[in-house]
């Protein structure tokens, strides 16, 4: 019998440290070299207080094997405005840490037109060999994708590095087309 797959959406009770803690390590354990790596545990949080809305999670046997999020306009300059502060707050020890990160500047992008970003996508499923729970966690994906771009948006759309061959993978197989591609970074799209 197939075991359910459980999607998750924070609410405002979910805002304790131990929660948002375990999302910060889901995520900066599957994908590197994040701004939120990068700035640490507090930039992260003080965001992730400011979109949790738009933040979620899916669980199969009561463990983490998904993390989505998206952004609208509005949370995104929000966010920027953030990093700006937690920058000149440490000027000379951010310096380095943007220098040692100078690709960063090539995420720098103009969004499509009536497009939700997709932030977040992180699939770790351990059972490679099972295209069943594969093939449902796509299906829930989708569904929620589809949820939240509602009547609101064309669409969602995201970026990814050019080395990253997973998720230039899923996005091609999931009907994302290239809009923009620099030496970085590659920028999807998709109408739903």
């Amino acid at each position: 019998m197939n075991k359910p797959l459980k999607i998750h959406r924070f609410n405002h009770k979910d805002l304790s440290h131990k929660n948002i803690k375990k999302i910060f390590k889901f995520l900066t354990q599957n994908i590197k070299n994040t701004t939120y790596q990068i700035f640490g545990y507090n930039f992260f949080f003080e965001t992730f207080k400011l979109n949790y809305k738009n933040s979620f999670y899916i669980t199969h046997n009561k463990k983490i094997i998904s993390y989505i999020s998206y952004v609208d306009i509005f949370n995104e300059t929000k966010i920027k405005d953030i990093l700006i502060k937690n920058i000149f707050k440490h000027p000379m020890k951010n310096f380095f840490l943007i220098f040692a990160n100078i690709k960063f500047f090539f995420k720098i992008h103009k969004r499509p037109k009536k497009f939700i970003q997709l932030m977040h996508l992180i699939i770790k499923n351990n059972e490679k060999k099972n295209q069943n729970l594969k093939k449902r966690i796509h299906y829930e994906i989708e569904k929620l994708h589809r949820k939240v771009t509602n009547s609101k948006y064309s669409g969602i759309y995201a970026s990814f590095e050019n080395d990253n061959f997973a998720a230039a993978k899923y996005y091609k197989k999931n009907n994302f087309k290239v809009f923009k591609k620099n030496f970085f970074y590659s920028f999807v799209k998709k109408e739903i």
